[in-house]
């Protein structure tokens, strides 16, 4: 595969307006769905505390924790920004860390109104893409990193499973194992093999255009780079044979990055277990702010690693509901039935929605900044 093959798909600027055009009715859907959710979620844990059950008191709050909470709440952020950075830097140098941290915000912002974080990827890939990276570059940055995620909650998930008391939940807890399992070998398969992936686009995209009567034209399909004389590979619709390009010119992406990267590979596993573990500190100083001390480091951590690894994808948008239910129900040896909805909110707040504020709050100005960008250029003489 030529270079020019590949720079002729990864130099396509996604439109300025797509992004939010595409996307708003689902977002606010979203975004209605996870309010509600919350708002169920906690009006039923304020709901079961009963009169005589003890509540936080201000003279039991220890206030240094709070300073400790505050001083980690960038630590996250700051931890994936740099694994983006990483990648970035084999993949196409002069993406600054700048845009790669702007870019994980906007993920997290996305992901809050989203199933299974599924739109924060894409939110990622658009703020790389405004910030100068190709979209090859921001697409094989995001599976990257959503790789090294996976493979680290996978190492937590074995380790609740067969060495903490946890696990003893048994096919619950592997059922949750085969999935991140399945998930990360899907996106190794995916860009090992982008031929399976190609097949089943061009065979969607001729099924849907028989269903539309033939209404628009199909084209004839080389891999990028490819000579495009002979008979074609392939024949689709226009929007699919972008897709199967970008398949093919992420599969060089990768190669040229495991050649060039061995050892940034390593690091960004280590950054996607340093991103994790800052939650367990964070949910630590929540405990310990809130004056709770019957437990050890040891046995927080060791739940909030199950948590972790069985609410990162769940269906709800931003988790909503299942983070703060399962939380009640495995922090439950720890945090008294009083203490739970002021220990889950306080928790919720440090490790999601003040990342995620700041995303969307990002991601509103770099839309609206595309937006003028666009009414200038309309109405240019």
């Amino acid at each position: 595969m030529s270079t020019s093959g590949i720079e002729l798909a990864g130099y396509e600027k996604i439109d300025g307006n797509a992004f939010p055009r595409r996307n708003r009715g689902r977002l606010i859907i979203g975004g209605l769905i996870f309010l509600l959710l919350t708002l169920a979620i906690f009006g039923f844990q304020f709901y079961r505390i009963q009169t005589g059950d003890e509540i936080p008191s201000l003279d039991q709050l220890r206030w240094g924790y709070l300073i400790l909470i505050v001083c980690f709440l960038p630590m996250e952020a700051l931890a994936l920004g740099l694994r983006m950075w990483v990648v970035c830097r084999v993949l196409q140098p002069g993406i600054s860390y700048w845009t790669c941290f702007r870019a994980d915000l906007a993920n997290s912002g996305i992901a809050l109104l989203t199933p299974s974080q599924s739109g924060g990827g894409a939110g990622q890939i658009y703020f790389l893409n405004r910030g100068g990276a190709l979209i090859g570059t921001a697409l094989t940055t995001t599976l990257l990193t959503f790789l090294g995620t996976m493979l680290a909650l996978l190492g937590f998930g074995l380790y609740s499973l067969f060495f903490s008391r946890i696990g003893d939940t048994g096919p619950f807890f592997m059922g949750a194992v085969t999935t991140f399992a399945l998930a990360s070998a899907f996106l190794i398969f995916s860009a090992a093999w982008p031929g399976f992936f190609r097949v089943g686009i061009g065979a969607a995209s001729r099924f849907i255009w028989r269903v539309r009567r033939k209404r628009y034209p199909l084209h004839d399909w080389w891999p990028p780079g490819h000579t495009r004389m002979g008979f074609p590979v392939d024949c689709m619709d226009a929007v699919s044979g972008k897709l199967a390009d970008l398949a093919y010119t992420h599969q060089a992406n990768l190669r040229q990055f495991l050649r060039r990267g061995k050892l940034s590979f390593v690091a960004v596993f280590i950054l996607s277990l340093t991103f994790l573990t800052s939650r367990f500190f964070l949910a630590y100083f929540c405990i310990r702010f809130l004056g709770i001390q019957e437990s050890t480091a040891g046995e927080i951590f060791e739940m909030q690693m199950a948590l972790l690894f069985l609410t990162y994808l769940a269906p709800t948008p931003g988790n909503a509901g299942i983070a703060e239910g399962a939380s009640l129900w495995i922090m439950g040896s720890i945090v008294p039935l009083g203490f739970a909805p002021y220990y889950n909110l306080l928790w919720r707040f440090s490790t999601v929605y003040v990342a995620a504020t700041a995303g969307l709050l990002l991601l509103f100005q770099r839309v609206v900044a595309d937006m003028q960008k666009n009414i200038h250029r309309w109405h240019r003489p």
